[in-house]
């Protein structure tokens, strides 16, 4: 008898082997388990409960322990996907592309050199003498330089970037901005210029792709010292040949100190701030003491910029107040930079500047043939400024890889591939391209995304946009939206009352010009924005006080390169925060 009682007796669980034999919570058990049946003493001498047999079956079969089992399958099963996801991604390497580029037949020259060392000259002279070819740059407004000078050589070259084309009558060369680069083409002469830029995570990936897949039986590489290794070992890594030309800058560098104020400027000076604010006060200060001024920053219309450049070289302006757009190929024939700020807003935080960013913007100083050398000054007393134009700068040791378009074919959601690409650990050998604008505008429009129409949303969401301005975020949503719906997009709205004004007009207009371009659209906007860049020439040409940097206490006036947002004597009365 007493053995079978034994062999009958119920069995009790403790909160462990719930959890292991059932793969139950902690939490699980403790809301919806009833209380303990009975409590056990360890050896250790505390005491834990336990529940019976019959108590557990009986909250296992519960519509909660039900619900609960659901969820977790679910989230095996989204794990389970995840892991596929990320699988698939890490697919995609350099390797990829290099082994597009090895099917290629051709032919490297590497101009290798600070600023205003000729390279660019170098490579575009070849380019002018071998055709067809192409130019490929970083900016709009190098893109339109380039091709100016071209055709200024009498050779019919078309231009092309995101924003507008200007295509010539049997054009044998093709000036773009990098990522318009054709791949269906093919070339006698490429040029890639500004390729240090490779391991940039928001545009590198351009870089990458150009030199590995663009067509052509010769292709000059412009670039700064820091990347040569490595895209030697690109290179080397396709089989392809390839010669080196070093170029030295033309005009001597030197670090000529500190700036003291506006007293110490001169005709002929370009002084660098690093927003918008910055470069409209410091010009309305400079006006205020008769210099006439150009300004140059990234929200400028292109066609501004070029008439703000105009002035420069006709003489109308004697001063040029610019962020760092001035740093990648703006040609100006400026005698000294001045570092009116050294830190910037990188998109992510403010940081101070970098070695490679002080010295391509420092370069723009001593245009070769107009000025025997150049100097660099900087505000503010203790600066790293002159200690960063000798010094090395950060190696480039990786390439920025593209977001794989292949992976849209799969059945997994666009939201999940991007977040998880954007997530993926950093290899030692490559970066990925920085999705998080894609994300932001795909937040915007997901429940729009359906599996038949996610290259167009991807498309959609690709369109750069500046995603720090709500305004503009809403422009686009409102655009992409009507086409996804197959509507017509509405015109911008934001008028010409302002400068702001005008600039987001601009944008705006460049927004609904690139999303029609992305579903095969052209329309001529040009009068709109003829129209737009007169009332931003009549700004410039007024009166700029308004934009002046003032005490956002006392309302005084605040100098040229001064970091704070109260003047001295308001911080020292201890009033800060006003």
């Amino acid at each position: 008898m007493g053995k079978k009682h034994t062999e009958n007796r119920e069995k009790n669980y403790t909160q462990g082997q719930i959890i292991s034999e059932f793969g139950l919570s902690k939490s699980f058990i403790r809301k919806h388990f009833p209380p303990p049946r009975m409590m056990k003493r360890s050896r250790q001498g505390s005491m834990f409960p336990l529940w019976t047999e019959k108590q557990v079956k009986k909250a296992l079969n519960s519509p909660a322990a039900e619900k609960y089992m659901r969820q977790r399958e679910e989230e095996a099963v989204e794990q389970r996907r995840e892991q596929e996801i990320r699988e698939l991604l890490e697919g995609y390497s350099p390797d990829y592309y290099i082994s597009r580029a090895q099917k290629l037949s051709r032919f490297f020259i590497l101009h290798v050199g600070p600023t205003n060392s000729g390279k660019t000259f170098d490579a575009v002279e070849d380019l002018k003498k071998n055709t067809p070819g192409t130019y490929l740059g970083p900016l709009r407004l190098l893109a339109l330089e380039m091709s100016d000078k071209i055709n200024d050589a009498g050779i019919p070259c078309s231009m092309i970037t995101g924003e507008e084309a200007i295509i010539k009558e049997n054009a044998q060369i093709v000036s773009s901005t990098i990522e318009l680069c054709d791949f269906t083409r093919h070339f006698k002469t490429a040029v890639i210029d500004e390729a240090q830029l490779i391991g940039d995570p928001d545009r590198g990936a351009a870089w990458m792709k150009a030199i590995c897949m663009v067509d052509a039986d010769v292709v000059h590489i412009c670039l700064a010292p820091e990347a040569a290794n490595y895209i030697v070992d690109l290179i080397t890594s396709f089989g392809s040949e390839y010669d080196i030309q070093n170029h030295e800058r033309l005009a001597p560098l030197t670090y000529a100190g500190t700036c003291r104020g506006i007293t110490d400027i001169r005709p002929g000076d370009a002084l660098i701030c690093f927003s918008r604010k910055s470069v409209l006060s410091t010009a309305a200060q400079l006006e205020k003491k008769g210099f006439r001024t150009s300004v140059i920053y990234g929200a400028l219309p292109p066609q501004a910029r070029r008439d703000e450049v105009r002035k420069y070289l006709s003489g109308e302006s004697n001063v040029v107040v610019a962020t760092d757009a001035i740093g990648l190929g703006i040609s100006l024939p400026i005698a000294r930079i001045i570092f009116a700020e050294t830190s910037k807003f990188d998109g992510r935080q403010t940081r101070q500047l970098n070695v490679s960013e002080v010295k391509q913007i420092a370069g723009r100083a001593g245009r070769y043939g107009l000025n025997e050398y150049g100097e660099v000054l900087n505000f503010g007393e203790h600066s790293f400024i002159g200690s960063y134009l000798n010094a090395q700068s950060r190696t480039v040791k990786g390439c920025c890889i593209a977001f794989p378009r292949e992976a849209l074919q799969t059945d997994y959601p666009l939201d999940k591939l991007l977040h998880i690409w954007q997530n993926l650990k950093h290899s030692k050998l490559f970066i990925r391209e920085d999705m998080q604008d894609a994300l932001i505008l795909l937040a915007t429009v997901k429940k729009l995304v359906r599996k038949n129409n996610r290259e167009l949303v991807f498309d959609l969401i690709t369109c750069p946009v500046d995603t720090k301005s709500p305004e503009l975020v809403g422009y686009w949503t409102q655009c992409a939206s009507s086409i996804i719906k197959g509507r017509e997009i509405p015109e911008p709205y934001f008028g010409l009352g302002s400068l702001l004004a005008c600039e987001l007009q601009y944008r705006a207009w460049d927004i609904h010009h690139q999303l029609l371009r992305r579903i095969g659209r052209e329309e001529d906007c040009s009068d709109e924005r003829e129209e737009i860049c007169r009332m931003i020439a009549r700004y410039m040409a007024q009166n700029k006080d308004q934009y002046l940097r003032r005490c956002r206490r006392c309302g005084k006036v605040l100098e040229i390169g001064y970091p704070f947002g109260l003047c001295e004597r308001c911080y020292e009365a201890g009033r800060f925060f006003a």
